[in-house]
C-alpha cells in the first residue's frame, strides 16, 4: 500500500512541476509577443496588390508572381514586384520568394521573403537592401515583419513593421 501512494505521490509531483513549468514558459512566451507588439508601432509600408501569374512546379509547388502599389512612411508611392515558390502542406502554405520596391522617382529596394498561409491570412518577413542614397535609404539592412490577407482572385493587403 505504501509503494502504491509513494508512486501516487511521485506521479503527482511531476505532473505538477510539469503543469507549473509549461504554464511559465506560457506566460513568458505571451508576455513577451505583446510586448513585442506594443512596441511595433504603426506600419511603415502599407500595400495593396494582386498576384498576376500562378503556375504548377511540383507536386504541392507553386510558382506566384504579384504586383502591387503601397506606400512607405506615409508619403513615398512605390510599386512592389516579386516572385515567390509555395510549399503547401494540408491546409497551410510556406512561402519563400524576392521582390523590389520603385519608386515614382526611380529609386529601388530590394527584399527577400518568407511566409505563411493559411488560405486568407498570411504573416511573415522580408530582409530589405537597396543602394539608395535617398528616400529609400532607411531601408538598406532592415528586417521587417508583416501581417496581411489575400483572396480567393489573389488580391491581398499588407502591413510591415520594422523589426528593430
Amino acid at each position: 500500500m505504501t509503494t502504491k501512494r509513494f508512486t501516487i505521490g511521485i506521479t503527482a509531483g511531476i505532473a505538477v512541476v510539469s503543469l507549473l513549468i509549461v504554464g511559465t514558459a506560457a506566460t513568458f512566451i505571451l508576455s513577451t509577443t505583446h510586448a513585442q507588439t506594443a512596441t511595433l508601432g504603426e506600419p511603415f509600408f502599407v500595400e495593396e496588390g494582386k498576384v498576376t501569374v500562378q503556375k504548377e512546379i511540383g507536386p504541392n509547388r507553386t510558382q506566384f508572381t504579384f504586383t502591387g502599389n503601397g506606400t512607405l512612411n506615409g508619403n513615398i508611392e512605390v510599386t512592389n514586384t516579386g516572385k515567390l515558390v509555395s510549399v503547401s502542406k494540408g491546409n497551410l502554405s510556406f512561402e519563400q520568394g524576392q521582390g523590389v520596391i520603385t519608386t515614382k522617382d526611380g529609386e529601388t529596394a530590394n527584399y527577400t521573403l518568407i511566409d505563411v498561409y493559411n488560405g486568407t491570412d498570411l504573416q511573415g518577413a522580408q530582409a530589405w537592401n537597396t543602394n539608395s542614397t535617398g528616400q529609400l535609404s532607411f531601408l538598406n539592412n532592415i528586417l521587417s515583419i508583416y501581417k496581411g490577407g489575400q483572396d480567393d482572385s489573389g488580391n491581398y493587403a499588407i502591413e510591415h513593421w520594422h523589426w528593430k
